[in-house]
């Protein structure tokens, strides 16, 4: 996957693209502008809080693409009571991987190699 590109941009909960604070007013006003839309103050949940939250029912379904939380995340009993908790789970990978064992639907993704657009890596060459 391509985790540095989407960071640098804004596939992170507390952050728009370029690394800018949710939490600042200016920084988030700018991007209504510019999108045309009204965008929440608030920031969103990290992987742990939305585990978190489907624990406790708060979130019904989730869609994970190219990701294994399953395998990554610190603490595995508890993603495992998360995705078991929800009402409905998709999962998009290239590979089977433990997370997609507990979906209620897996879909075929494509690697780097099958798809056309750039790839960032951790020195930010594309």
């Amino acid at each position: 996957n391509n985790v540095q590109g989407a960071c640098d941009l804004g596939a992170l909960p507390n952050v728009y693209p370029g690394y800018q604070k949710v939490s600042e007013a200016q920084v988030r006003e700018n991007f209504e502008t510019t999108w045309g839309v009204k965008l929440p103050p608030k920031e969103g949940l990290t992987v742990v809080e939305i585990m978190d939250a489907a624990s406790k029912g708060e979130i019904k379904g989730l869609y994970i693409m190219g990701e294994n939380p399953m395998l990554s995340d610190p603490n595995l009993n508890h993603v495992r009571e998360g995705l078991e908790n929800l009402d409905f789970l998709v999962v998009q990978d290239i590979f089977l991987t433990e997370t997609a064992e507990l979906a209620d639907v897996v879909l075929p993704g494509v690697s780097f190699a099958e798809k056309e657009g750039t790839f960032t890596n951790t020195c930010r060459r594309a």
